[in-house]
């Protein structure tokens, strides 16, 4: 009887039921993280502004957060999309990065950097431009004159980087644009400050 009732342990019977739904939960968190959904993944960094085309995405498998409807479905052709904001290379498409007016909202400026650029400066880099105008002995006390550009890229000729400066092509709000345009005609220094690191390549 003893031994009967030991066996029928309420105690025993709830620990074996915990370590039960213990190894389940193991399970299905296990299962939800080795699932993968169809998504689009970029070739190349997109940058705002861009149209994206065939070669830009490919269909992967990846393994999405819980809030994938977040991320642009692989049912949905994002060729033809706009890029709304920087996407890196083999990075999973969000819904946020693409849209239809991106493009209207910012222009490609080409600049003329004195100096050297810092490392973080790269494509899809977010950057401030500086502008120092012209005096008597020098420049003036430079000035942020654009908030928040994306950086394109180097500009070269014929594979070889100006070699009195280098040249930076931009993605610059519209509304600053005629400003920059001005500082560059009336000769003032220009410099690019990094407000971020770009989203790295794998």
């Amino acid at each position: 009887m003893s031994a009967r009732r030991t066996w029928m342990d309420p105690r025993l019977v709830i620990g074996v039921a915990l370590v039960l739904a213990s190894l389940a939960g193991v399970w299905m968190v296990v299962q939800q993280s080795a699932r993968t959904e169809p998504a689009w993944s970029a070739t190349r960094t997109l940058l705002p502004g861009d149209t994206i085309g065939a070669g830009d995405v490919e269909r992967v498998e990846a393994r999405l957060p819980q809030s994938q409807d977040r991320y642009l479905g692989a049912g949905v052709d994002p060729v033809g999309m706009v890029v709304a904001s920087t996407v890196g290379e083999g990075e999973v498409l969000p819904v946020r990065a693409v849209g239809d007016a991106a493009a209207e909202d910012r222009a490609a400026v080409v600049i003329d950097v004195g100096a050297a650029l810092p490392t973080a400066v790269r494509a899809g880099a977010h950057v401030d431009v500086w502008a120092a105008a012209p005096g008597e002995q020098g420049y003036e006390e430079p000035a942020v004159l654009v908030d928040d550009a994306i950086v394109v890229g180097l500009v070269e000729d014929d594979g070889i980087i100006d070699a009195a400066g280098t040249q930076l092509e931009l993605l610059v709000p519209r509304g600053s644009t005629g400003e920059l345009l001005e500082a560059i005609a009336d000769e003032h220094a220009v410099s690019v400050v990094p407000l971020a690191q770009p989203v790295a390549s794998p």
